[in-house]
């Protein structure tokens, strides 16, 4: 009884840690298309008619990359479910590394020149001048989903074989399945499109 309330616990604290990433993998999609459609920083330019003018510029502009990493994120929360093992750790291993390229960006964007070269929404032949203010709710809420994503990551690496499989119990072996308790079993069967009693009038037959 000991060993199967261990296992039973063991199978829960793996579905937890499933939902817990999932949630959290769903949280940073939303973050970086959110940080995407935020404005970054305003920008001074100079137009070739109307003289000087200062653009909003957003996330998008400056890091181009958020909306597709934002894509690609939503792609590995189904791979983490439909997969186990080894495959499993190979996509935690894939969402590691988008989290670290998505770290090293935005410190490349603090670290370096901030203003863009071509002043989107800007006339032809427009000159980009200084940076006039940087908001910083785009790139924090940029750092924040590569940190989650990064926890994430990490969790799907070290402990895939812990969190279930989509669809793991419709593959557990036959013989799994006749040791299960009868009630369940009934359910089962009938979930399954099977008459259980069929299977009963073969076993008294037997």
């Amino acid at each position: 009884m000991t060993n199967r309330q261990e296992s039973t616990g063991r199978s829960a604290a793996g579905r937890r840690l499933l939902v817990s990433c999932v949630i959290g993998m769903l949280a940073v999609a939303v973050g970086l298309w959110a940080a995407s459609s935020l404005v970054w920083l305003r920008q001074r330019y100079r137009t070739p008619f109307s003289g000087t003018d200062v653009a909003r510029v957003t996330g998008e502009v400056i890091r181009p990359e958020l909306t597709p990493l934002a894509l690609a994120t939503l792609a590995a929360i189904a791979a983490v479910l439909a997969t186990g093992g080894l495959l499993r750790r190979l996509i935690g291993l894939i969402v590691v590394l988008e989290a670290v390229l998505l770290g090293w960006r935005l410190f490349d964007w603090w670290a370096g020149p901030r203003g863009v070269s071509e002043v989107p929404g800007a006339a032809p032949g427009s000159e980009p001048l200084e940076v006039r203010g940087v908001l910083p709710y785009g790139p924090a809420l940029m750092g924040c989903a590569a940190l989650v994503l990064l926890l994430c990551g990490l969790a799907v690496v070290f402990a895939a074989r812990r969190m279930p499989a989509m669809g793991s119990k419709y593959s557990a072996p036959a013989e799994a399945r006749e040791t299960r308790d009868p009630d369940r079993r009934l359910w089962e069967d009938l979930d399954e499109g099977r008459d259980p009693t069929e299977a009963g009038d073969g076993d008294e037959n037997g």
